[in-house]
């Protein structure tokens, strides 16, 4: 059986808000435009995670779920998102997605 990624509740709402927010927030002039960027970032995850192997994610994050790992997408210049996950054999539960704008500190980075 292949590798299975499933996304929490809160994750599928974040998807959704995550639209809204590219657009009213101006970093997207088009509505097609913020979906390819959305789209771009869940392709990236259904194909990575699992296949890039992950790493400890920071006590910080402990919030979201226990052991859980993180592999991360480099989507321009600027902005590096985080995909923080949980693994039962080839289950992958997506339980917190972030950006470096948002949780830099908690790697040890300054915000950009």
């Amino acid at each position: 059986m292949g590798k299975i990624v499933i996304y929490s509740e809160e994750i599928n709402l974040f998807i959704k808000e995550l639209l809204v927010i590219l657009f009213e927030k101006k970093y997207f002039g088009f509505p097609d435009s913020a979906k390819a960027y959305k789209d771009k970032l869940i392709s990236y995850i259904e194909k990575y995670v699992g296949i890039i192997p992950g790493k400890n994610a920071p006590k910080y994050f402990d919030r979201y779920g226990n052991n859980l790992k993180y592999i991360s997408y480099k989507a321009n210049k600027t902005t590096t998102w985080y995909i923080f996950y949980q693994q039962r054999e080839n289950v992958f539960l997506i339980r917190y997605i972030t950006n470096n704008h948002a949780a830099a500190q908690y790697f040890g980075y300054v915000n950009v």
